[in-house]
């Protein structure tokens, strides 16, 4: 097949001559779930010909996870990733199967990522120099992409509390990630903080700030600045990461003494709901 250099799409699916087993799972999962399934980051390696030593030269794509147009909320730009990837079929057959089981029955249509990169590892380096931060995260969102470490399922047999255990942080990073990215979605949720969003204890004339005073004003986190308030985006990701992770009757347990607390935990599973997560 010629690519279509018009269509990017083209290069997140197999070729069509090729039918491995492999393709044939992806093409079938394309199908099932109208996302890409990638097991390499490799999108394009096209030879063009030798240099002027005779040395071949190559064109080479592969999935940029630090990708974004306009202004968004994935916050990956100054960060760069390297991967490992699943050694056999066997594997790769049985994490689809794991994305299927455990992670994707959480998201409508209108919520599934444009592709997923399934990996053994997944090495991020949080920094251009050379002092930046080295993590492994469990899972990197990007506005075309979403890559999921494999290692920790692949290691042995687990069991069904550790898979949904597993399956609880990969969600809690991708609904955190997205909903940085819709900020516009929860004004209802925004609307009963709004008042107190970046402004310091000083102004509030408050005094001696502790965890349970922030509990009493609707914020589950303090401000990145010390004697601050946290911010709008803070605060979404803070409450979707809750939602996502525990039930309501853990919620309920927890944080139900605390009326402004329980009430932005509704409005924020209510306004996911209408953005097509399922709980």
């Amino acid at each position: 097949m010629e690519p279509d250099y018009k269509n990017p799409s083209d290069y997140f699916q197999p070729a069509a001559d090729d039918n491995s087993e492999e393709a044939q799972l992806r093409r079938k999962f394309f199908a099932d779930y109208g996302s890409y399934l990638l097991f390499n980051d490799t999108l394009q390696n096209v030879y063009l010909g030798k240099d002027i030593n005779g040395d071949p030269r190559y064109f080479v794509e592969t999935v940029d996870l630090t990708y974004t147009v306009g202004q968004t909320g994935y916050g990956t730009s100054q960060s760069s990733y390297t991967f490992t990837y699943i050694p056999n079929f066997e594997q790769k057959l049985a994490m689809t199967e794991y994305l299927e089981t455990y992670i994707l029955p959480h998201f409508s249509d209108a919520m599934r990522p444009y592709s997923w990169l399934l990996t053994k590892t997944i090495i991020g380096k949080m920094g251009k120099d050379d002092s930046a931060q080295t993590i492994s995260p469990y899972a990197v969102v990007n506005q075309r992409c979403v890559a999921v470490a494999c290692n920790y399922l692949t290691q042995r047999e687990r069991t069904e509390a550790q898979k949904k255990n597993y399956a609880s942080r990969v969600l809690n990073i991708m609904v955190s990630s997205m909903v940085k990215a819709q900020t516009d979605a929860f004004g209802e949720f925004e609307a009963v903080s709004h008042d107190y969003y970046g402004r310091s204890y000083s102004s509030l004339e408050l005094e001696n700030v502790n965890q349970e005073k922030l509990y009493q004003y609707g914020f589950l986190v303090a401000g990145s600045t010390v004697g601050y308030m946290t911010d709008l985006s803070t605060d979404i990701s803070s409450y979707a990461s809750n939602v996502v992770t525990y039930t309501d009757e853990q919620l309920e347990q927890r944080y139900g003494k605390y009326e402004l607390v329980m009430l932005k935990h509704r409005l924020m599973k209510q306004t996911l709901e209408r953005l097509g997560y399922i709980f």
